[in-house]
């Protein structure tokens, strides 16, 4: 008799969880539409619009200018060590929200601590909060 029971009640639950999986991003269906992304979709939305009024293209790559310093220079400091440091790069007002964008720089010492190159790279970091 208990069985009776129980039959409709696990099959209800499995039947569930298959759902749950199925509607969720990670899901075999769903893996290639889904685009994770720790950016928040408003500052993707306000950069693609300042760019446009400033007649930027995000689209082109950003050229620094290494190249162009000494290439003597460039081994020397290539050879030594650097630290990777994440820095407040941006802040702005997003829909009530505060949004803080951190980019992060390529920080090289030499030997007594004093700062010889701070190179910025690709990656940025966003803090976005409830501004009261």
């Amino acid at each position: 008799m208990k069985l009776k029971k129980s039959i409709p009640i696990i099959g209800l639950a499995i039947t569930i969880i298959l759902l749950i999986y199925l509607e969720s991003p990670y899901s075999l269906i769903n893996k290639e539409h889904v685009r994770v992304s720790s950016i928040p979709n408003e500052v993707l939305l306000a950069e693609a619009e300042s760019a446009a009024e400033d007649g930027n293209d995000l689209s082109e790559p950003v050229v620094s200018n290494d190249e162009e310093a000494g290439s003597q220079e460039s081994e020397e400091v290539e050879a030594q060590d650097f630290t990777l440091e994440m820095m407040l790069e941006e802040k702005s007002k997003v829909d009530g929200y505060i949004v803080e964008t951190y980019r992060e720089y390529e920080i090289y010492k030499n030997e007594n601590g004093e700062l010889i190159k701070k190179v910025p790279t690709s990656n940025f970091d966003y803090i976005r909060y409830y501004n009261k």
